[in-house]
């Protein structure tokens, strides 16, 4: 039963002559003699049952044999793998490299428990050991390539952080990220701080009127002054679900602070933006 479950697999998925089977499966027999017996066999019946026809020199299946493969060959995990094998031998990519190693696995465990399933495989799939020693040295050189690209990218790191070049650092809007607007005031002469608004976000300008304690400079920039910022910080953080709304931007000398949708943004230099993200660190 294994022999036409095998047959069927391997003619499922493309036209195969008689000398395609009979390579598959003289491994599993002592002499050709006895392979060629059994192939026969199983072929008449499989052609009897008519689930198989000859076409030119190929078999294939016929719509029974496919309802068969479909339904009593449940496990199509050896279909799984020749599909992603040829996937990735035409594409030479890696892409599916995680399930054609994740059904093997499945294919050899199930095959413990089932051993004919073992038997179907080996005649039955349309993949080698080869071609998974290439899929395996193709990653091998993947993960030099990359250890190497990442070794290389630090490299680069390490010197635009040398030169200072431009960071990010985004925290969310809750009570202690005022702290960190704070500490970027600390040791400066700003009295008054600038929040600058534009006119597609009309629940920001809303917001910075109704608060008494922010002046309106024009249309789109408003005035706070330092003293105050703990209250703005509370009333932000006391209505929150209006605040996750706001979008402003605040200069504090090279340091830009962005508020928008409950996230605040700090762009600037790296040495200065690794100093808030220390302090950060430090509330950990």
């Amino acid at each position: 039963m294994a022999l036409s479950d095998s047959i069927l697999l391997q003619i499922s998925q493309k036209k195969t002559s008689y000398n395609d089977l009979l390579t598959k499966m003289l491994s599993n027999y002592s002499s050709s003699g006895s392979a060629k017996a059994a192939l026969s066999r199983a072929l008449k019946n499989l052609i009897a049952f008519g689930e198989l026809k000859k076409q030119d020199d190929n078999y294939v299946l016929t719509d029974k044999g496919k309802v068969t493969v479909e339904s009593k060959l449940k496990n199509k995990i050896l279909i799984n793998i020749n599909e992603l094998l040829d996937k990735s031998r035409r594409t030479s990519s890696l892409e599916h490299a995680d399930d054609i190693i994740k059904n093997i696995q499945i294919f050899i465990e199930r095959s413990k428990t089932d051993p004919s399933l073992l038997k179907i495989g080996k005649t039955g799939s349309n993949f080698y050991i080869s071609d998974l020693e290439f899929l395996k040295k193709e990653i091998d050189n993947s993960v030099s390539h990359y250890t190497h690209l990442s070794e290389v990218l630090k490299n680069q790191i390490n010197i635009l952080e040398e030169q200072n070049f431009e960071d990010v650092l985004i925290i969310n809007l809750n009570k202690s990220s005022f702290n960190y607007i704070k500490f970027l005031l600390k040791n400066t002469d700003i009295k008054e701080l600038s929040l600058e608004c534009a006119k597609e976000y009309p629940e920001t300008i809303k917001l910075l009127e109704s608060i008494s304690y922010i002046t309106k400079k024009n249309e789109f920039i408003y005035k706070l002054k330092i003293n105050d910022l703990s209250k703005l910080e509370k009333h932000l953080i006391n209505n929150f679900e209006t605040a996750i709304q706001v979008r402003f931007k605040v200069y504090i000398n090279e340091i830009l602070v962005r508020f928008s949708f409950g996230k605040i943004y700090f762009f600037g230099p790296y040495n200065i933006i690794s100093k808030i993200r220390s302090k950060k660190e430090e509330k950990k």
